[in-house]
């Protein structure tokens, strides 16, 4: 039976050192990766390095079914006619939850912009 785990959307500047240490070094490419610290695991998508501002990633939900999580994700882009930042971004989200020794999977889905 899947159960929904409740999840915090965490800053870049409020996560904890070793945290913003890990997302630092892996910030310019692409990935998903977890980091434990303290009570709680991180979940941490990053998208690499992007031209302008307007791109984004968002965690939909993260669900667990028996000793395994799934963390179902998306990104989206700015839109043809949208003013954006002219600067490269590096579009990324860190998410808390408690501590688990649970496998976590991650899974990219489509998701058409509003």
């Amino acid at each position: 039976m899947k159960e929904e785990i409740t999840f915090e959307t965490v800053e870049m500047q409020n996560a904890p050192k070793d945290i913003q240490t890990t997302v630092q070094q892996k910030w310019l490419e692409k990935s998903t990766f977890t980091v434990p610290s303290g009570e709680e695991l991180y979940i941490i998508i990053t998208r690499g390095e992007m031209p302008t501002g307007g791109y984004s990633v968002n965690i939909e939900s993260i669900e667990k079914l028996n000793n395994e999580l799934l963390v179902t994700y998306y990104y989206t882009d700015p839109k043809k006619d949208d003013m954006v930042t002219q600067a490269i971004t590096k579009p990324i989200v860190i998410s808390k939850i408690d501590m688990t020794n649970a496998r976590v999977n991650f899974k990219e889905i489509q998701k058409s912009a509003p």
